[in-house]
């Protein structure tokens, strides 16, 4: 049986993933960790079946480890944590392309480089011991970005926690974020209505079309209770 963690707002600890969505646009974490509203769409899958086929190819140093500590507020799941010249690593997998600096170097996007920083400092804090570096995955163009821990990092990661338990007290959904193009990637368009919030705020703004504009595919409706259908070829 698969336990499901109490809701954020009955715990002083907050998710790390919940701690992506935050870095990644507020609004979202305030419909996902204090409305309770969640939604999946193709991408979310998809980045369950590459865990999925990730956890059949593990090797012998490959752990998946799930870590909670109060005093710094967090608790979450690492991906994987692996062993390298003696130094306990944490890995994060992302199914997407990684970052662009302006010298086209890989870099991790900003919400995943949180995620990842706040990792290693959860596993300094539960299990004692340094960590000197966090590891991404990009998938999509098989790039491993190396996010080093410093106090910097630590700073942010305090801050960020800091801010995301006094948004979790709110009685106010936040604003839609400026960046638009986030809400092309973001599971939660459909119940955010982002769209329709801008043009609330300045009719003449253009909208960024956040679904197809064709849709080839039919929509069937089914009335009758009890009724069965099925496909034969196409």
């Amino acid at each position: 049986m698969q336990t499901l963690d109490p809701p954020a707002t009955e715990q002083g600890t907050i998710r790390v993933s919940a701690l992506h969505a935050f870095a990644y646009c507020p609004r979202l974490f305030y419909l996902e960790e204090v409305e309770e509203l969640y939604t999946q769409d193709a991408a979310v899958f998809a980045g369950r079946r590459l865990h999925v086929e990730l956890e059949k190819q593990e090797d012998e140093d490959w752990e998946e480890l799930f870590l909670e500590n109060a005093e710094l507020g967090l608790r979450g799941r690492v991906d994987a944590l692996r062993t390298r010249d003696g130094q306990t690593i944490p890995y994060e997998h992302k199914r997407g392309r990684c970052h662009r600096d302006e010298n086209k170097q890989p870099q991790a996007w900003e919400s995943d480089r949180l995620q990842i920083l706040a990792y290693a400092c959860l596993i300094e804090a539960a299990l004692g011991i340094p960590v000197q570096e966090g590891r991404i995955r990009y998938h999509a163009d098989n790039v491993l970005v190396h996010v080093p821990l410093d106090e910097a990092g630590r700073a942010d990661v305090r801050a960020a926690i800091e801010q995301a338990r006094s948004l979790r007290m709110s009685t106010h959904r936040p604003p839609v974020t400026d960046n638009e193009r986030l809400c092309t990637r973001c599971s939660l368009a459909p119940v955010c209505l982002p769209e329709e919030a801008r043009l609330v705020h300045d009719r003449e703004w253009q909208p960024v079309r956040l679904f197809p504009e064709d849709d080839d595919r039919q929509v069937l409706h089914i009335l009758e209770p009890g009724t069965c259908i099925g496909r034969s070829g196409e």
